[in-house]
């Protein structure tokens, strides 16, 4: 134990893997996102709607993501669908390991899983 070295913090990609949801509200549009974050660089991502409290049909999209670090909690979030082709770009923020805000809409993301996540 003398010679343990320090533990290094988890990379942005090691802390974005896991269960994310957050709550949208534009006018008369609710919303669930549930977005899912493998350590194999696929995603899948849910979207609940609920217009004027008529729930619409649920989204899924499935593909695969990069994360590029901007700073010690700001990265860019790539996702691609499973064709390949661009979905988003969007920049992100780690509050903490347990909370994450999508600067675009300024949405924020709670951890469903944060017992689990290995990386607290």
């Amino acid at each position: 134990m003398l010679f343990r070295s320090k533990q290094k913090p988890a990379s942005l990609a090691h802390t974005l893997v896991g269960e994310w949801q957050a709550a949208t509200l534009s006018g008369d549009v609710r919303g669930e996102i549930t977005a899912v974050f493998n350590t194999d660089g696929s995603y899948q991502t849910k979207n609940r709607m609920e217009i004027r409290g008529v729930a619409a049909a649920p989204v899924t999209q499935t593909g695969r993501y990069r994360v590029e670090p901007i700073d010690k909690q700001r990265f860019k979030l790539f996702t691609i669908d499973d064709n390949g082709q661009p979905l988003s770009a969007t920049t992100r923020t780690f509050v903490d390991s347990n909370t994450m805000i999508n600067e675009v809409g300024r949405i924020t993301f709670k951890r469903v899983d944060s017992g689990d996540h290995p990386f607290n």
